[in-house]
């Protein structure tokens, strides 16, 4: 059984997103007018690129001895961008353009290996955002997942996409109340199509609910606690990310278990641990281990949900590695080993270069 809102719902959802008015460019006050009227507003002021990076990406997959299933350079371009309708950015335009064409790839092929080139992009999430008073805010369109403290490997993967409905608290630090609360209503599926527009239609059938709280635990440690409902299939999820940690081997994890609630239980949790070599953070080398039930997002055998395809599912650890690079660029590896029968990968292991350059496109902004 699938939760819909009535007609009545919706409209009363989309009515708090739109409750600000939607102001002129021009922010100059009235006694300002006539200078307002002769000066143009700054795109800088009111649209900004919040991330833009481009990934070179060597992979290799196996699933057995000899069956190689993926031994490719891949290329991902991907952007976030947010146009503020009011200046202060209370009401606002987000999305997000990647390449890649399913929920758990933002990479498409190059023709440098097995597979042949592949060229995509798409705007995977757009949704109009709007701000109500100093604590309350609210989101509807092709909105982006909320991990928590937690990562991918335990939720939806980094790539993934979600249209619903969205209100959150934020708070201040230190009070009784967790600094953020999230309830999120929205539709989770069709995996194959990439184009945010071609998914909208969904917003009317809800198969997805979230409630998700955030608190501080000092000043190092984030702690998130979430019910979801996935068609239905109750689960709980909660996450650790401790930073700075005091001791000499590690200074940063991440530890993250989800409990499938219904409809078959089943547990699965992740740990991922990290360490800075130098003081200016340029070297981070880490491991994890990840075991995540291959049944954990089934339902009469159809895949509902997926998290991280560096994770995917069953029993795996595997190294990682991050090298920051003057100008902005970074160079990370990845590996993993699967240590039980789970079908899927049986070794993976990639390595990419990838340049982030936000910065520079708003300094090019008029």
């Amino acid at each position: 059984m699938r939760l819909r809102l009535s007609a009545g719902m919706r409209w009363v959802l989309a009515i708090l997103v739109l409750l600000a008015p939607i102001t002129a460019f021009s922010e100059a006050s009235a006694s300002d007018a006539s200078a307002a009227v002769l000066s143009k507003p700054k795109l800088s002021n009111r649209f900004r690129f919040l991330t833009a990076e481009t990934v070179s990406h060597f992979r290799y997959v196996d699933a057995a001895e000899g069956r190689v299933t993926a031994r490719d350079v891949y290329y991902k371009l991907s952007t976030r961008v947010q146009l503020n309708i009011q200046g202060d950015g209370t009401t606002y335009l987000q999305g997000r353009g990647e390449s890649g064409g399913n929920f758990i790839s933002s990479y498409d092929y190059t023709g440098l290996g097995l597979h042949e080139r592949h060229w995509s992009f798409n705007l995977k999430s757009f949704f109009l955002g709007q701000k109500l008073g100093k604590h309350l805010e609210a989101q509807v369109g092709g909105i982006e997942f909320d991990r928590g403290a937690g990562t991918e490997a335990s939720y939806a993967d980094n790539d993934g996409w979600l249209e619903g409905y969205r209100l959150f608290y934020s708070g201040s630090p230190g009070k009784a109340l967790p600094e953020r609360i999230n309830v999120t209503i929205g539709y989770v599926g069709d995996f194959l199509q990439p184009n945010v527009f071609a998914r909208l239609p969904r917003m009317d059938e809800q198969n997805y609910i979230q409630i998700l709280a955030a608190k501080k635990l000092g000043a190092n440690r984030d702690l998130s606690l979430e019910f979801d409902s996935i068609q239905t299939i109750r689960f709980t999820r909660q996450a650790l990310h401790w930073q700075k940690i005091p001791l000499r081997v590690l200074d940063e994890g991440f530890l993250e278990a989800i409990v499938r609630a219904s409809d078959g239980a089943r547990f699965g949790w992740s740990a991922s641990l990290l360490k800075t070599l130098d003081s200016k953070k340029r070297f981070r080398p880490g491991v994890f281990y990840s075991d995540i039930p291959d049944a954990m997002f089934l339902r009469e055998r159809a895949r509902i949900f997926q998290n991280g395809d560096s994770y995917v599912f069953g029993k795996r650890i595997g190294p990682t590695f991050r090298w920051v690079l003057p100008q902005n660029f970074e160079v990370t590896l990845f590996g993993s080993r699967r240590l039980d029968s789970t079908p899927g990968p049986r070794y993976r292991g990639q390595i990419a270069v990838r340049y982030q350059f936000a910065n520079l496109l708003n300094r090019l902004l008029p």
